[in-house]
């Protein structure tokens, strides 16, 4: 979950829990959620919706590319976005960890105004847009 991003391009991330695609035949169908409680993992939820084919294509797209990624899901809040992040060391704890700059997001479908889903955008310059698109507006001292 991305929980802030600031000017500086400085940007907080957590683990909010983990997601598994619930398959039949050849294709995702729902998906369910886990998050941690005091008795470790327990599955929190199970839905179904459009974030399923897309993040399923998403994760098509990904397997396509020619170097190998490990695939997160990054939870945009403050835009009701998600995206597939796609972290360039496919080793790295999944539990853990920032995006670097060269990091892919891959926004799924339907994803805000403006920003193209299933188009791959390095970590480092969608940030911008994110950051512009997430800061509040000011209401006092600002020209009306």
């Amino acid at each position: 979950m991305l929980d802030r991003t600031a000017p500086d391009g400085g940007t907080t991330t957590r683990l909010a829990g983990w997601r598994f695609l619930i398959r039949t035949g050849d294709r995702s169908v729902a998906a369910a959620d886990t998050v941690l409680t005091a008795d470790g993992w327990t599955f929190s939820r199970f839905f179904e919706g459009p974030y399923i084919a897309s993040t399923e294509l998403a994760l098509r797209q990904a397997e396509a590319m020619p170097q190998p990624y490990q695939p997160r899901l990054l939870s945009v809040p403050g835009l009701y976005m998600l995206a597939l992040w796609l972290h360039g060391d496919p080793t790295a704890d999944g539990a853990t960890g920032h995006p670097a700059a060269t990091d892919l997001l891959v926004p799924l479908a339907p994803a805000p105004p403006g920003i193209a889903a299933h188009r791959p955008h390095r970590f480092g310059d969608l940030l911008p847009v994110l950051t512009h698109r997430v800061a509040p507006a000011r209401l006092l001292g600002s020209p009306a």
